[in-house]
């Protein structure tokens, strides 16, 4: 199971604002009528239930936004370019890999709300947007704006209200086989399942979600066995139920093995609400030592410094998932404890995400003198400049008035610039005069 993607984003960049003049029989000099270019597609993350592995993120983790397009003359403003929406598993959350390498988590998609994670660029102004009373001849038109660019890490934590957690071969998949339509494949070594299965399971006219969660081995907190990634998939559930091998040399050290794995790798996981079955009842072995080995896993669980939440609550239940006893009794227990546990509960045991909404950071115009140039640290000037012909007298004297405009002017004056000195806006480099 892919359950772990970096996905590279760029939002789709505005068009460029058009500079052009009416120019018709009978009208020779007719105003400005360059039109806006179009602002860039965002790119949205959606949960989508169909989806249950971020295998196609896997494998085009890099996504570009549409651009919108540019301007035309006769005041025609460009297209919007087209919203990029991703698909998402339910149950992906969002983290955010900032520039100075710290991590936010941006958003738990849990339903199909489209997500924003990257706002797309405003078209460029065309130069009819800069006709005044005292410059009736704009010649300035505006480059479109980048679009936001970003990292993500989608991380897939797959939603259920059960989950089965166990040693390998205790029998999980042909459990979740027997109570639910999942096609888990069954077979007599460790580690036949090495991905979660999630199946439907019907109990009257109710129903949950269950999960068989992976064999877990000792240090699997710290990775043995794919252990930590396993773990992962166990936070989603409202409930577990620990499966115990009956034929094993010894259930209860397992038992004490799996849930102190379940803490090292996250305390909150012990307060869970935990069903006790011993599997394999059909085996004569097991049948005859049942009221010993439910005896000392009673003794077990009382004893723990810290026992599962609510643990202690039940009796300890046999099964033999190979022949269906006991399992209908196991299932009514399941759907009793989950009829207790409200549906929220889940989310009460998580920090409190945001939805997506990037805002992009007004930047403050600035001036600074490099090697006797003075650079201009402005994105609405340094848009304007781009596409200007900046030999042209008249559009110098046009970036002038946007200076002035934008307190710029004033702070080339307070740094003490003469005519005759270097500016430069972006890759533009100019003469004072």
């Amino acid at each position: 199971m892919i359950d772990t993607v970096r996905l590279n984003l760029k939002a789709g960049n505005g068009g460029n604002g058009c500079s052009s003049f009416l120019r018709e029989k009978y009208r020779p000099k007719g105003g400005p009528n360059g039109g806006d270019g179009g602002d860039g597609g965002n790119a949205y993350l959606v949960g989508d239930p169909s989806y249950n592995t971020l295998l196609h993120i896997k494998f085009n983790s890099t996504v570009y936004g549409q651009n919108g397009r540019h301007g035309g003359g006769r005041n025609r403003s460009g297209a919007t370019g087209p919203d990029t929406v991703m698909p998402v598993p339910i149950g992906t959350v969002v983290t955010r890999l900032n520039e100075d390498g710290t991590k936010e988590i941006l958003a738990d998609i849990r339903s199909e709300t489209p997500y924003l994670v990257a706002r797309g660029g405003k078209g460029g102004r065309g130069n009819t947007r800069f006709a005044t009373a005292t410059n009736q001849e704009p010649i300035l038109s505006e480059r479109g704006q980048r679009g936001e660019s970003a990292v993500l890490l989608l991380e897939l934590k797959l939603l259920a209200d059960v989950g089965l957690i166990a040693r390998p071969n205790a029998g999980k998949s042909t459990l979740i086989s027997m109570c639910s339509g999942a096609k888990a494949k069954v077979a007599d070594y460790p580690f036949t399942t090495v991905e979660p299965v999630l199946g439907v399971v019907r109990v009257g006219r109710s129903d949950f979600v269950m999960m068989e969660i992976p064999g877990l081995l000792e240090g699997a907190h710290e990775g043995v066995g794919l252990g930590d990634q396993f773990l992962r998939h166990a936070e989603r559930a409202r409930l577990y139920v620990h499966l115990l091998d009956g034929l094993s040399e010894d259930p209860v050290a397992d038992y004490r093995m799996v849930n102190d794995e379940l803490f090292q790798f996250n305390p909150e996981l012990t307060q869970k609400q935990q069903l006790i079955v011993v599997n394999k009842l059909d085996v004569t072995e097991v049948r005859e030592q049942q009221e010993e080995l439910s005896a000392r896993l009673r003794d077990a669980i009382s004893d723990s410094v810290e026992p599962p939440g609510g643990a202690g609550t039940a009796d300890v239940l046999f099964i033999s998932a190979a022949t269906g006893e006991g399992v209908d009794k196991l299932l009514r227990s399941i759907a009793g404890r989950l009829a207790e546990l409200p549906k929220d509960d889940l989310e009460s045991d998580l920090e409190p995400v945001h939805v997506i909404n990037p805002r992009r950071e007004q930047t403050r115009e600035t001036v600074r003198v490099v090697n006797d140039v003075y650079v201009i640290d402005s994105e609405p000037l340094e848009r304007l400049s781009a596409l200007a012909d900046t030999r042209d007298q008249r559009v110098l004297l046009q970036l002038w008035r946007e200076m002035r405009k934008s307190g710029v002017a004033q702070q080339l004056v307070d740094a003490g610039i003469e005519a005759g000195d270097t500016i430069r806006l972006g890759k533009v480099e100019v003469e004072w005069f």
